[in-house]
Formats: C-alpha cells, sequence, structure tokens
C-alpha cells in the first residue's frame, strides 16, 4: 500500500510540475497544476503515516516539512488560478513558479537522502535551489513584464 501511495505521489508530482511550467505559456493548464497538486499533497500524510515507524526521527522532520509545504502549495495554485482569472499574470507567475520552485526542492530533497547527504545536503539544497529559483524566477519575471509593457505601448490597428 505505502508503494502505491508513493508512486501515485511522485506522478501527480511530475504531472504538477510539467503543468506548472508549461502553463506559463499555455494557461488552460493551470488548472491541472493546481488538481496535480491536490492529488500530490493529498496521498502524502497517509504515506508517510504508513513509513512513520520507519523512519529516522531527522527523515521524519524532512517529510513533515514536505507536507506542510505540499499544502502550502496547493493554497498556492488556487490563488494562481484566482489570480488568472483577474488577469494578474505576474501574481500567477509568483504562485506558479513558487510551486515549481517548491517541486524541484522536493525532488532534489529526496535525491539528497537517497545519497546519504544527510541534514547538511538537505539543508544546502532547501536552501540553494529556492535562491536559485528565485533569480530565474524574477528575471522570467521582467522579461514577462517587460513584453506586457511593450504590448500595450503597441498601436492598435
Amino acid at each position: 500500500m505505502h508503494a502505491t501511495l508513493v508512486l501515485v505521489h511522485a506522478v501527480a508530482a511530475v504531472l504538477a510540475l510539467v503543468l506548472g511550467v508549461m502553463s506559463w505559456r499555455r494557461p488552460g493548464l493551470l488548472r491541472g497544476h493546481t488538481l496535480a497538486l491536490a492529488g500530490m499533497a493529498g496521498v502524502l500524510p497517509f504515506s508517510l503515516a504508513l513509513a512513520w515507524p520507519t523512519l529516522a526521527a531527522a527523515t521524519s522532520a524532512v517529510f513533515v516539512a514536505l507536507t506542510v509545504l505540499a499544502m502550502v502549495m496547493v493554497v498556492r495554485g488556487v490563488l494562481a488560478e484566482r489570480a488568472q482569472r483577474s488577469g494578474r499574470r505576474l501574481a500567477v507567475l509568483g504562485h506558479v513558479g513558487f510551486n515549481v520552485i517548491s517541486l524541484v526542492v522536493g525532488f532534489l530533497v529526496l535525491v539528497v537522502l537517497r545519497a546519504g547527504g544527510g541534514a547538511v545536503g538537505v539543508t544546502a539544497t532547501a536552501v540553494v535551489i529556492p535562491v536559485l529559483g528565485s533569480v530565474l524566477l524574477r528575471r522570467f519575471g521582467h522579461v514577462e513584464s517587460h513584453r506586457a509593457g511593450c504590448a500595450e505601448q503597441r498601436p492598435v490597428g
């Protein structure tokens, strides 16, 4: 049962990542991103509960933190959808960008844990990846903002 929940969680996470990135150019995919996040977050606590007796204290703490992060990501997905409906493209980018960065962190934290990176490796991953992601997201946001400004300045007709 645990393996099945982990598989469902992983598939939903990959789907959320792909749909999140694609939704920047194809806004119709944003709802799928949010639904995939909900599926990912929904099975995680059950998977964690089943594995709890076998987890080391540090690993348990990491997975509890990732569970809380997953719930926050669902909220950010919903907020992105609301921002999209009100035409706030940069807000959508911010919310979805947060989710994409968080998904990458989640994937890499698992890799670090499985490679024996310990608390130092997990902490470094949890700090370095969001910083790099934030820088990239800001640059992308500036490009999007510039495009929107140029589009508004072009004469129609």
